[in-house]
């Protein structure tokens, strides 16, 4: 299936964006779809420029003021900008003398606002949408609400078709629009041309870094830690680099949405925090490919799965809250004495509902020993405790906590 053909959950935000505010950003990694929803966006009277053109990122460089004032009836979409920075401060002069809505559509492949003068460049005249590979939901027509349904109390009583088999597929293929319109035989090619360009192009291009040929390897070893705790130290041990050059090699990987960092939940519920943050890359089928998962491997009870299963987890919560209109924050949670929680979602009001994750098709109440802590100490702010696993059905808990089908992620509710 063409990437035209997923519906992005993304679209709404994006054109309630557009309605009132001069500049929209739509920021993601490379091949989730960044420029397809460009082409969209042109479709209804925009024009749509790529700096992946070498033409144009030449006129851009050469005359930034001028490349951006064009008399046109609907919004200029610029995809790639990162490559020509210059543009931020043309864009801003062009707002500050006409502060129509939509006049501008921006896309990057790294993060926009670690990029030099977007900030200064354009507070208050920016909306960021991120966009992050497809989620399941998006997958298969439609958009997930897990997050928000969780918080209301509304997906005890989910009815799926669940089965392990298919959970894991959905793990290994991962949301890459390429991957999803690919026979399973021709994803592994893919993957392996994706990290190609990613680590001899794209981050030679965008990052100061010198010693590009390292970073497949750091990668590599990124996702054999997907889904633990960053200890940077030990990190780079394996690598034999030194700390602050693989804390560089991190932020360029965060940067450019290859890496995710899930910071440690700091509340008064305990004394003895944790306060590293989880590592997690953005794709699971990437990590998969990476660390040699297949489907024939994954179904042996010897391969461990629990990572990368919260790897995916953590992605799938990610891409929901770019949508939901919460304000929901993700966080992790793990203290001194062993208590530890897979994942915190927070509300701006304090509610809380907490997330364990198992690779395992039985759970029992051993398996809520987190959930139940943080329901003790948070009281009325505790909404809801879910652990997700390869079991078939919903299955109570106890009070506000619940085991469930880790298909309830994208279940029609």
């Amino acid at each position: 299936m063409a990437a035209e053909a997923y519906p992005r959950a993304a679209l709404a935000r994006l054109v309630a964006a557009m309605a009132d505010t001069p500049v929209v950003a739509i920021n993601g990694a490379r091949q989730v779809g960044k420029s397809t929803l460009a082409r969209q966006l042109a479709q209804h009277g925009g024009q749509l420029v790529t700096l992946d053109d070498q033409a144009q990122r030449a006129a851009a460089a050469a005359d930034p003021r001028g490349f951006v004032e064009r008399d046109l009836a609907g919004p200029l979409i610029i995809d790639e900008v990162q490559y020509v920075p210059e543009l931020f401060r043309a864009v801003k002069a062009a707002v500050d003398r006409d502060r129509r809505p939509g006049r501008f559509v921006l896309t990057g492949s790294t993060r926009l606002l670690s990029q030099a003068g977007f900030a200064d460049s354009l507070v208050g005249r920016v909306e960021i949408v991120e966009l992050w590979p497809l989620s399941q939901g998006e997958l298969r027509g439609r958009v997930d609400r897990f997050v928000d349904r969780v918080f209301e109390g509304s997906v005890g009583s989910i009815v799926t078709d669940a089965s392990r088999a298919e959970a894991i597929a959905a793990v290994l293929q991962g949301g890459f629009p390429e991957v999803a319109s690919r026979v399973q035989s021709r994803r592994g090619a893919w993957f392996d041309s994706y990290l190609r360009t990613l680590t001899e192009t794209v981050v030679r291009d965008l990052s100061g870094i010198e010693r590009v040929a390292e970073m497949p390897r750091v990668i590599q070893l990124c996702a054999a830690r997907s889904g633990m705790e960053l200890n940077v130290t030990n990190l780079a041990g394996e690598l034999t680099l030194p700390p602050r050059t693989l804390d560089g090699y991190l932020a360029t990987l965060a940067n450019l949405f290859v890496l995710q960092l899930i910071p440690a939940w700091s509340t008064n519920v305990s004394k003895k925090v944790i306060r590293r943050p989880k590592m997690v890359l953005s794709d699971s089928g990437l990590a998969a490919r990476l660390v040699g998962f297949t489907e024939k491997s994954a179904a042996m009870p010897t391969v461990p799965l629990g990572p990368i299963l919260e790897s995916f987890v953590a992605m799938e919560l990610r891409k929901q809250l770019s949508w939901s209109l919460s304000g929901t924050t993700l966080w992790h949670f793990r203290d001194r004495d062993g208590v530890e929680v897979d994942f915190v979602l927070e509300r701006p009001d304090g509610s809380v509902v907490a997330i364990e994750v198992k690779a395992s098709s039985t759970v029992t109440t051993r398996d809520t020993k987190g959930l139940r802590f943080l329901a003790d100490r948070l009281g009325g702010r505790f909404k809801a405790g879910v652990v997700l696993s390869f079991m078939p059905e919903p299955t109570p808990l106890g009070p506000h906590l619940s085991a469930l089908p880790l298909q309830a992620l994208w279940a029609e509710l």
